[in-house]
């Protein structure tokens, strides 16, 4: 009887923190994402990492080249070339990127060629670079022939 005692405790051990960490994931985010929604975070991911990088053409890419594509940033920055002209005004040097940390980050589709995605960033950079800060952002993106773009952005 001895030799099963630690063998129950070490099962009811390892049935217990399987019970935890099922309970601290949401079964939504573990097995109903959808094709579309990995696309998405693929590319929300692949601009933080071009943003990283100190790549702003890059992250840039990410938005649709068109007149309606919409930024908010200070204020409504409205067609592609705006939206870059806005953000090299304010980025023109990757100390002044800094390292962008993206949490909460959840998308929902709405219908097949949108979706909206929402979170929350962190920035972190040095003073000279204009110093640290977060906030809140929410994206929509459409579905293109390029890929997942950009068509309004808005960062709180």
């Amino acid at each position: 009887m001895r030799m099963f005692g630690p063998t129950l405790l070490l099962i009811a051990v390892v049935l217990s923190l399987t019970s935890v960490s099922a309970y601290a994931q949401s079964p939504d985010q573990l097995y109903t994402a959808s094709k579309d929604q990995l696309a998405v975070t693929k590319a929300l991911l692949a601009q933080q990492s071009a943003w990283n990088q100190g790549n702003l053409d890059a992250y840039l890419s990410f938005y649709k080249d068109a007149p309606d594509t919409v930024a908010v940033l200070a204020s409504p920055v409205r067609g592609t070339q705006s939206i870059h002209n806005a953000f090299y005004i304010n980025f023109a040097h990757p100390e002044n990127m800094g390292t962008l940390d993206q949490s909460d980050v959840e998308v929902r589709m709405m219908g097949e060629n949108f979706a909206l995605i929402t979170g929350r960033y962190h920035l972190t950079r040095n003073k000279k670079g204009g110093g640290d800060t977060d906030g809140n952002f929410s994206d929509v993106f459409e579905k293109t022939p390029s890929g997942w773009k950009i068509v309004f952005s808005e960062t709180t």
